[in-house]
C-alpha cells in the first residue's frame, strides 16, 4: 500500500488541505512535498493567509488527492487518498530542508520560498485512507521516521 500511495503523490503536482476555519472548513489548494516514509507531507504560505490562521489555531488537517478524469468511470475506477495529521510549523534547519524538498518538487515555487513572510508546515501523517471506486477502503499507517 506505501508504494502505490507513494505512487499516486509523486503523479500529482497538487493536493487539497482542508483546514478548520470558523465556523466553517477551509479547502485550499497547495503544493506540496512529502518524506520517502510517507509520514510528514510538507506545504508552504504566505504568513497572511486564511489557511495559515486555520492551522495555527487549529492544528488537525486533512489532505486529498485523487486520480479524476471527469468521467462516469471515476465512479468504479476512480481512487482518493486522504491524509489526516497534524500540523506544525517548522523554522531553522527543518525548515530550511522541507523548503528545499519543496523548491526541487516544485520549481514554481522559488519566489514563494525566498519570501521573509514564507511559513512552512510538516505534516505529522496519522493515517492514510484509500478508497478505490465505490466499495474498496483501505487504511494505511505510516511508519515514524527516526531522525
Amino acid at each position: 500500500m506505501k508504494d502505490a500511495i507513494a505512487s499516486l503523490l509523486d503523479q500529482q503536482a497538487q493536493c487539497v488541505l482542508a483546514t478548520q476555519g470558523e465556523p466553517e472548513l477551509g479547502l485550499h489548494l497547495m503544493a506540496y512535498a512529502f518524506s520517502k516514509d510517507l509520514d510528514q507531507i510538507y506545504i508552504a504560505s504566505l504568513g497572511h493567509t486564511y489557511k495559515v490562521e486555520n492551522i495555527r489555531s487549529h492544528s488537525h488537517v486533512t489532505l486529498l488527492w485523487d486520480n479524476r478524469t471527469g468521467n462516469n468511470t471515476d465512479h468504479i475506477q476512480g481512487l482518493a487518498i486522504s491524509a489526516f495529521g497534524n500540523a506544525i510549523e517548522l523554522d531553522g534547519e527543518p525548515a530550511i530542508k522541507a523548503a528545499k524538498l519543496l523548491g526541487e518538487r516544485n520549481t514554481s515555487l522559488e519566489k514563494l520560498l525566498t519570501t521573509n513572510n514564507v511559513v512552512i508546515f510538516a505534516i505529522n501523517i496519522d493515517r492514510y485512507q484509500w478508497v478505490k471506486g465505490y466499495s474498496e477502503v483501505v487504511t494505511y499507517r505510516p511508519v515514524k521516521s527516526v531522525d
